[in-house]
């Protein structure tokens, strides 16, 4: 937390004093808003009453000029009281801040409509549970990785021929503009939320918040068909935690290339919005194999680093249909999602990947902004995997077989406490934990039970000038 607070109250102080600079003379020219204290009104509730509306004017002004504001802080404590390597708790958070900045506005330019900046940068603390007390090389807590303060986003957008062609350029990862869902990260566990886990485990696609170079187009062939494609240098420095500012890293090992064709519709031309997708990637960069040598040898028996290998593919399907939608004219209801992916070449540690949930929103009378969620998913290993992990035992004499493949599931409840509060208890379980991590581990490792919340505060919000309060009639729905 200490680190990012230094960064993110400058950048805070930074805004506020542009915003009030903005709003002098639009504040000359009305009166700001007063609170009246009664028998039942703190001082503390007069004044932050005054901070928050003193927020929002300054939120409100940045915006009319260009500029929106995102802040959030997120917390994931979790513990495992049964199974694993050991019993035991551990906490994983990250505070993220982010600008979006509408260059036709802030210019106040014909030429710069339809462009835009966007920036982010995220500092993430705590612990893995999977790394201390499970053993799995993927865990129930998604804002793990990377942790320090790290550059996220930077990049430009430009929408063409009234929005049918969409281009963004810069720095940033690839799986927040592919592989993507609002729906996946209603969840904790890091096999859903942010993306379908196989794609780590079979390229080289960077994950939030590593960025890399990189470019995407989105083309609507219709008003619900579109075909996306995108480029992404892949280079391992982007990862590296000792270079958090790496706009200039050098050291590419290629680059991978996603392409996918979609159907999308949202509540404006839907009664019941769904998403179908079918896509692929390329990846023309370098990898370690999970089981041979340079020499052509196992790495595990003769002692020999890794090769180094080049290129690797796959595919993927998916899915979210909204299936109730009991008003019309409300967003509640319940949607089924679903995803298939496979590696198709290379050496990849998981082979295929498959994905089933369910998420109600709204779910009592008065509750329609609270959600329950329950998902599943089922990894399969590579035999080249597997094969290593036999072959890492049988040094140590075990001769006995990994688990083909590992489950992981959560069942959560999303309570929205307040507008810009989100708790969302949840229950989870790892079946089949993997051994990647320690593969010379005698037996395999016992399914583990996970207890664990996860506490979403939107910043912006709490302080007004959230981009849904400022400019709720203007933001468009969002799709894949």
């Amino acid at each position: 937390m200490l680190r990012f607070s230094t960064a993110a109250l400058a950048g805070w102080a930074v805004l506020c004093a542009s915003g009030q600079a903005f709003a002098q003379q639009a504040a000359a020219d009305k009166p700001s808003a007063v609170v009246s204290p009664d028998f039942n009104t703190s001082v503390s509730d007069v004044v932050g009453a005054q901070v928050h509306d003193s927020f929002a004017n300054v939120g409100q002004t940045l915006y009319d000029h260009g500029v929106t504001v995102s802040s959030s802080f997120t917390a994931e404590p979790a513990g495992n009281p049964v199974g694993g390597i050991s019993q035991g708790a551990t906490y994983a958070g990250q505070v993220y801040f982010g600008l979006d900045i509408d260059l036709g506005k802030m210019l106040a330019s014909q030429a710069a409509n339809d462009t835009y900046v966007h920036f982010a940068m995220v500092d993430r603390q705590g612990n893995r549970l999977s790394q201390y007390y499970i053993g799995s090389s993927i865990g129930p807590q998604e804002i793990w990785g990377i942790q320090s303060v790290h550059l996220a986003v930077l990049t430009l957008e430009r929408k063409f021929f009234d929005g049918r062609l969409d281009v963004t350029v810069g720095r940033s990862p690839a799986n927040i503009a592919f592989l993507d869902s609002p729906i996946y990260c209603h969840f904790m566990v890091n096999s859903a939320c942010g993306n379908p886990a196989l794609i780590y485990f079979a390229s080289n696609f960077s994950g939030f918040p590593s960025s890399s170079w990189g470019a995407d187009a989105k083309a609507w062939l219709t008003d619900k068909i579109y075909f996306h494609g995108g480029v992404y240098e892949v280079n391992p420095l982007d990862h590296d935690q000792a270079y958090p500012w790496g706009i200039w890293n050098t050291g590419a090992t290629g680059a991978i290339v996603p392409l996918e064709l979609g159907y999308a519709t949202n509540f404006k031309n839907d009664d019941l919005p769904r998403h179908y997708q079918i896509g692929g990637w390329i990846d023309r960069s370098t990898y370690t194999s999970p089981l041979y040598s340079a020499d052509g040898g196992f790495a595990a028996i003769n002692g020999q680093p890794y090769a180094t290998l080049f290129g690797q593919s796959g595919v993927w399907a998916r899915f979210d249909q909204m299936i109730t939608r009991p008003d019309p004219h409300s967003n509640r209801g319940l949607t089924l999602f679903g995803v298939f992916m496979s590696a198709t070449s290379g050496q990849p540690v998981m082979q295929q990947y498959y994905e089933l949930g369910l998420l109600q929103q709204g779910t009592f009378a008065g509750r329609d902004n609270d959600t329950l969620g329950f998902v599943v998913n089922l990894e399969k290993w590579s035999n080249d995997a597997l094969n290593n992990v036999r072959l890492a035992r049988a040094t140590v004499g075990s001769f006995t077989s990994p688990p083909p493949y590992m489950v992981m599931m959560e069942l959560n409840y999303g309570w929205q406490i307040t507008p810009a509060v989100q708790l969302s208890p949840n229950l989870q379980a790892i079946i089949n934990p993997d051994n990647f991590n320690e593969p010379t581990r005698p037996g395999n490792i016992p399914s583990a039970f996970i207890v664990g919340f996860k506490l979403n505060v939107d910043l912006a919000k709490a302080a007004g000038i959230g981009a849904e309060d400022i400019s709720k009639n203007e933001r468009q729905q969002k799709v894949f």
